[in-house]
């Protein structure tokens, strides 16, 4: 199994994140790690996003009769991706902008506070999955999806594009095809016994 940090941050001020998708994209272990993959003709079976919570506000409209609600994925968030020889490959970008990727057996670890690195376990939030997607895809495809973070400015800054906690949640919509967050029609009986 392997892990890595990048080692590529940058601050633009006191308290405020600034980290080019660029970067994150260029991690050459990761790549190493990919292409390997790739080669042996290794693929994913599902890809999860965790996260520390999803909100989920309905709301019914009385002129049309419908439910609709309302989905925010909220705090750290970590994109984990089950792959064909039983392994997996977790994704982050802290709230820090410290960009953590690993190899593991089991997603039911916590995201880390402070400074990643391949030994420092501390474990203070813990993340459940809040979403998932069981379509199956090849390396190429991760690939793709994160070739797309490239353009995305991530942190606090005023200039960012995006926060952290975004990265994740786009890897995992590009993968599933499909959003995450937002407005979306709702059954408020799907789930429930009628009788």
């Amino acid at each position: 199994m392997g892990s890595g940090a990048s080692k590529y941050r940058s601050a633009s001020g006191p308290g405020h994140t600034k980290i080019q998708g660029k970067v994150l994209c260029d991690d050459i272990e990761l790549h190493g790690l990919l292409d390997s993959w790739e080669r042996a003709g290794s693929s994913f079976t599902r890809a999860m996003l965790q996260a520390e919570n999803k909100e989920t506000v309905p709301e019914y409209d009385m002129e049309r009769d419908s439910w609709t609600a309302t989905d925010t994925i909220v705090g750290e968030t970590k994109l984990v991706l089950k792959n064909t020889e039983g392994g997996l490959l977790m994704l982050s970008l802290s709230t820090t902008g410290e960009f953590h990727w690993e190899c593991s057996t089991s997603y039911r670890l916590s995201a880390r506070k402070g400074k990643s690195s391949r030994h420092a376990r501390e474990q203070t939030t813990q993340l459940k999955v809040v979403d998932s997607c069981m379509k199956a895809f090849e390396v190429s495809d991760l690939w793709r999806s994160i070739d797309e973070q490239k353009h995305w400015l991530y942190g606090t800054a005023e200039d960012c594009n995006l926060r952290c906690e975004d990265f994740a949640i786009k890897l995992f919509e590009s993968l599933a095809d499909r959003r995450c967050e937002g407005r979306r029609a709702m059954d408020p009986l799907k789930g429930t016994k009628q009788g």
